[in-house]
């Protein structure tokens, strides 16, 4: 227990370099870039990122300019991107700070070289190549005829050129083949227009996982840096460990009569007499409503039903089948406890999600604790 809350993740920090060292060994001579916006998946941005750069992980990747700022201010100076779209408006602290910025419009490349003429430093630039994602960058044919301009713009470090691959984690490989394809053909004509970048990047989790040929001079390790699957059909090639493990405990167990109505909305009445459990656990923690009346939790070796709906604070369980089951019981939402093991990949199929937004969602009340 940490503090008076028995709802805790644990997260396993030798597992962390695990899997950043088995990602290393998949990859061969690119370099690794551990992705740890979004707090770490919800992990812990800086105790993520140190394991991580202590495994031999070479790069950071965060989405925000307050990411990337709260990892300097924490001390660490490895390589920083900032993977997302930014206001050219922050030009100038990213640059002072040698933080590394994707570019994807030109009034934030210019921005980026008046901030490092004023600063007499270089702007380390990315330029974010969009092959089929339609999210964020130049589209790879427009910015084919614009790349000596690019070349020409003061203050500006052509760092590196990467872009995202939308469907690199299904069985289905055409579409990613067909980015990859159009990604090459950027890369051919910018040999041509003799500009260069140090790094090409462009494998996410999915691509990591099933796309070898994309891992160029860096790949992008996000979320099987976790431990977890982008998505049920990836092929899980390498042997990645679970970070992440929620537990809570039994803090009441009720009995009830056949027919009582349980928690808000009466979407659930008990079949039979039933002992009905209280977890201390809600959607003001980010364990989402939608277990309500199909998620299941570990207690004691069996797995328990979620019943009634899921309240911010609470979550009720059904134990009538385990009659061992009393107040104080180490129960378990997901990962490992034990010989019990509950997988993200399941938990997130009752959410009718990705596994990212699983970790992702677990707000700042639960405690993590580092082991």
């Amino acid at each position: 227990m940490n503090g008076y809350r028995p709802t805790v993740a644990t997260i396993s920090l030798e597992a962390v370099r695990h899997n950043v060292h088995a990602i290393q060994e998949k990859v061969g001579n690119s370099m690794v870039m551990a992705v740890v916006k979004a707090n770490a998946y919800g992990h812990g941005m800086l105790e993520v990122a140190r394991a991580s750069l202590e495994a031999g992980a070479q790069w950071l990747g965060i989405a925000t300019v307050d990411e990337a700022l709260a990892l300097r201010e924490a001390g660490l100076s490895a390589p920083i991107l900032i993977l997302g779209p930014t206001f050219p408006d922050t030009a100038e602290i990213c640059v002072a700070n040698d933080i590394s910025v994707a570019v994807g419009t030109f009034d934030l490349a210019r921005a980026l070289g008046r901030a490092a003429l004023k600063l007499r430093r270089k702007a380390r630039v990315h330029i974010k190549v969009d092959t089929g994602m339609g999210r964020f960058g130049f589209w790879w044919k427009d910015l084919i005829p614009v790349l000596p301009e690019l070349k020409k713009l003061r203050g500006i470090h052509l760092e590196g050129a990467f872009t995202h691959f939308a469907v690199s984690d299904i069985a289905d490989p055409s579409y990613t083949r067909w980015q990859n394809s159009n990604f090459k053909r950027f890369l051919e004509a910018t040999a041509r227009a003799k500009v260069r970048f140090d790094i090409i990047h462009a494998a996410n989790s999915g691509a990591i996982l099933q796309h070898p040929d994309a891992y160029y001079d860096m790949v992008r390790a996000g979320v099987m840096l976790y431990g977890m699957l982008p998505d049920p059909e990836t092929r899980p090639s390498v042997l990645i460990e679970p970070v992440m493990t929620l537990t809570t405990k039994l803090v009441e167990i009720r009995h009830h009569p056949k027919g009582r109505f349980i928690s808000y909305g009466r979407t659930w009445q008990t079949p039979r007499k039933s002992r009905i459990g209280t977890l201390p656990i809600g959607y003001g923690d980010g364990f989402s409503r939608k277990f309500s009346n199909r998620g299941e939790v570990v207690i004691r070796g069996s797995r328990a039903p979620i019943v009634g709906r899921v309240c911010m604070d609470q979550t009720l369980v059904d134990v009538t089948h385990i009659p061992e089951a009393e107040v104080g019981d180490d129960v378990l939402l997901w990962g490992k406890m034990g010989e019990n093991i509950l997988k993200v990949e399941e938990v997130a199929q009752w959410m009718e999600t990705a596994t990212y937004e699983v970790t992702c969602a677990l707000g700042p009340r639960v405690p993590r604790i580092y082991v």
